[in-house]
């Protein structure tokens, strides 16, 4: 009886393992205050090794990391976000193309008007990527809300 249930735990030890998802990034959200009505929207990309996500920027082959935002109308957005970290560029022969990635961390930067000066919170998500030598995983998508203040 002791062996059936040893083989039955360490059957179900086994499954439970494969079945854990893999989650390499961690991502941040925060509005920074440059002025009366102006802030930085700061997306942090926390990127564990030897992963790496792929820039807003990349045309052909993996899917571009992107933000997207829900309407509010108290506020308005200033350009595209810019890309602050160490950008690495090659070309993939998987995808055929020169590929540009970030790891370990990247911040997406968005900068945004409040037309009046009031709190509110801006919410979207953000779509990415990630890759390693071996295999990608599938594009996910993370919501995200930020209090602005």
């Amino acid at each position: 009886m002791k062996k059936v249930i040893v083989i039955c735990l360490a059957i179900f030890l086994a499954i439970n393992v494969n079945a854990q998802k893999l989650n390499p990034v961690k991502w941040t959200f925060e509005a920074v205050k440059k002025s009366d009505k102006q802030y930085d929207l700061i997306f942090t990309a926390n990127v564990a090794a030897p992963w790496h996500i792929y820039s807003q920027f990349v045309k052909k082959g993996p899917v571009p990391t992107s933000i997207m935002f829900k309407k509010n109308a108290l506020v308005q957005l200033k350009g595209a976000a810019k890309e602050i970290g160490k950008l690495e560029k090659h070309f993939d022969k998987n995808f055929g193309a020169e590929i540009a990635y970030f790891s370990n961390k990247v911040q997406f930067i968005q900068a945004i008007n409040l037309k009046v000066a009031s709190k509110t919170s801006i919410a979207g998500e953000v779509e990415y990527m990630v890759c390693n030598d071996e295999r990608c995983l599938p594009p996910t998508k993370i919501p995200f809300e930020v209090a602005i203040q």
